[in-house]
């Protein structure tokens, strides 16, 4: 993957491998929800299975500073009132800077190990956005009766799933991976009870999995302190409003009107849904017609149940939840009919068409993947580039390849866009792929990169909304280990001033492996520079975006996926990355921060052949260096000036091969 920030980003050829060892980061944030549970809420706190987050939702029993005591590892958020369980995990799962992040309440816990084994699962599926476990109750550990709904659920086991696929979970039993979290809007605020219905239907509809998992296991142990009749008017007012924001209006009058068959709970839920319906209403988007027909079986399903308890039958398909998560309402089940349909149609390793994939296919991005000599991968790649929910026309530019690339894609592939320019191209062989594309933005992609779901719709969205915005940048996930890349530390760190508005982080240069462009942008500055090839080819063409106009952000909440191959000459990166740092700093930098540049440069480079080959390089360049030389304005170079200190104090440049 070609990488590049701001003006010296080395890190092409560099061999990071010989820095100092850091401690594995840690895989999952635990976020405990408590309010005056103080005699509770120790249980709640894993010891020894990475960051704890607890969320006090206003407790007046001195709490907090009861956990401050006892564990002073735990982050203690303190909200001065109650908020509501969907405000207070959300703010937890926000501050957590962890891929995973566990749910607990302040009567439930996660047995020890489950927390590793869920991150092993969630690294090992990564469309999978919620994990949900097995949550055991009362004293003997029976399951949750919904735990045996999820266990039996009709929708199967996906071929990129771990477990049965499920519409709905218990918060206090679930993990979720952050980025997916995040990218759906996470936990209503509007929601107090039952705020994960919302969002499984959101991730659904983005093309996310949900899925039980047996093997993982939380506790639960109720408190018998809960206002049950409070509780249940709350739980209505929920689904009411669930209803109003995600469901048909036929389907919103009939949760209405069920609500209603309770005197004692309907008028006080209808009651207080009603001053929060406007901006409800402000927000509905109702949810596509494949994830409506899973939910309207599962409130047959519902209403089969409750005829059943009314005559006597038992039922163990759902109860309410007194803390408000979702019974058998909550999660999705589908027709054994209509699986077995979906089956037919794709045969056994094809996914249901439950998730609906001419109607989640996001027509304004495109994917441009350069390749060499690296066939195998590659053809990982494109696997997961085409399993995306977003369904984004890929292109292949083979740069020169002799190891039977293209045979491949035309084989394996036959539906991706294969260019196969004469000879190795580099980052160039972005420009071809972007002008055969036909959509507003593209997503670059090297065949060791991948995107998660519903990254791609993110990244348009916000290239949407911000018309200056010319690149977003993701956030890079290290792959085997799922840690994420020193680079981006550096780059949330950014010392540029951020425009009002802007997302994310503001930068001067991008990971090009990893980022989603303006392909109008883009195309105005003349893309890469077939002078620099690869290494570092991004500043370049960040400098003129900058000159231009544009901006370029980071945006942690975007993800990506990188799995540094071992098919690459660690010299020859680093050579090309020196001459074109050297290129770059005498293209655009002014006279006397391109000479500061460079000793500064020279003076930290290793003294081997190497070195000297990508100087000597850099020095018969400058004949048309000069030529095409054009500094940048004052603007930008003063954003340089305040990037140069902090990029040669990082640890993130070691130049060696």
């Amino acid at each position: 993957m070609g990488r590049s920030l701001s003006e010296t980003d080395l890190a092409t050829g560099a061999d990071r491998s010989s820095a100092p060892r850091r401690r594995r980061p840690e895989r999952v944030t635990t976020v405990v929800v408590t309010r005056n549970r103080r005699p509770d809420v120790r249980r709640s706190l894993p010891e020894g299975g990475g960051p704890v987050v607890l969320v006090d939702n206003g407790s007046t029993d001195g709490t907090p500073d009861l956990v401050r005591r006892w564990r002073p590892d735990v982050d203690v958020v303190e909200l001065g009132e109650d908020r509501g369980l969907a405000v207070a995990r959300d703010i937890g799962a926000r501050r957590a800077r962890t891929a995973y992040v566990a749910f607990a309440d302040d009567d439930s816990w996660w047995e020890p190990g489950a927390l590793d084994e869920a991150a092993r699962v969630l690294d090992a599926h990564p469309r999978l956005a919620v994990l949900a476990a097995r949550v055991s109750t009362g004293p003997a550990g029976d399951p949750d009766p919904l735990c045996a709904l999820m266990a039996a659920s009709p929708l199967g086991t996906e071929a990129d799933l771990p477990g049965p696929s499920v519409l709905g979970f218990l918060a206090c039993g679930a993990v979720v991976r952050r980025s997916a979290y995040v990218l759906c809007g996470g936990f209503d605020e509007r929601l107090a009870c039952i705020a994960e219905e919302k969002l499984a239907l959101d991730l659904t509809a983005a093309g996310w999995g949900l899925a039980y998992v047996d093997g993982v296991v939380a506790h639960r142990r109720r408190s018998g302190t809960r206002a049950a009749s409070r509780s249940r008017v709350r739980e209505e007012r929920d689904r009411i409003l669930t209803a109003s924001m995600r469901r048909p209006w036929p389907v919103v009058a009939r949760t209405v009107a069920a609500g209603m068959r309770d005197r004692d709970v309907g008028p006080r839920a209808v009651a207080a849904a009603l001053p929060e319906l406007p901006r409800a209403l402000a927000r509905r988007q109702t949810v596509p017609e494949h994830v409506e027909r899973a939910r309207r079986l599962l409130d047959d399903q519902s209403e089969e149940g409750s005829r059943h308890q009314e005559q006597g039958t038992p039922n163990d398909q759902g109860t309410p939840n007194d803390r408000g998560t979702p019974n058998d309402r909550g999660t999705a089940e589908q027709s054994t009919a209509e699986q077995s349909t979906a089956s037919e149609q794709g045969g056994p390793g094809a996914r249901s068409s439950w998730h609906g994939r001419n109607e989640t296919r996001d027509g304004r991005v495109s994917v441009v993947m350069i390749t060499h000599e690296r066939r195998a991968e590659a053809d990982v790649a494109l696997q997961r580039l085409r399993a995306l929910p977003e369904r984004p026309t890929v292109v292949v530019v083979d740069n020169g390849c002799t190891d039977g690339t293209a045979q491949m894609v035309r084989t394996r592939h036959p539906d991706v866009v294969l260019l196969r320019p004469e000879g190795n191209l580099g980052a160039v062989g972005r420009n071809l792929g972007t002008a055969v594309s036909e959509t507003p933005y593209v997503a670059f992609c090297d065949d060791d990169t991948w995107y998660e779901p519903g990254a791609l719709s993110a990244a348009a969205d916000l290239l949407d909304a911000h018309p200056a915005l010319a690149v977003v940048t993701a956030s890079i996930v290290v792959e085997p280990k799922g840690r994420l890349d020193a680079i981006c530390e550096e780059m949330a760190r950014s010392p540029l001033p951020r425009p009002p508005g802007l997302p994310g982080h503001p930068l001067l240069s991008f990971l090009a492996g990893v980022s989603v462009v303006r392909r109008s942008a883009f195309e105005q500055v003349g893309g890469f520079h077939d002078r620099i090839w690869l290494g570092g080819e991004e500043e370049l063409l960040a400098s003129d975006l900058a000159r231009a106009g544009w901006r370029m952000a980071y945006v942690p909440e975007i993800v990506a996926h990188h799995r540094a191959s071992t098919l690459r000459d660690p010299h020859l990166r680093r050579r090309h990355g020196i001459r074109n740092t050297l290129w770059f700093t005498w293209l655009r930098r002014p006279l006397f921060s391109a000479v500061r540049r460079t000793g500064r440069l020279l003076a930290r480079l290793p003294r081997d052949r190497i070195t000297a080959l990508g100087i000597a390089e850099a020095v018969r360049g400058l004949p048309w260096v000069v030529a095409e030389r054009r500094p940048v304005p004052r603007d930008v170079e003063a954003g340089y000036r305040l990037l140069e200190d902090m990029q040669l104090g990082t640890g993130t440049r070691n130049y060696v091969s």
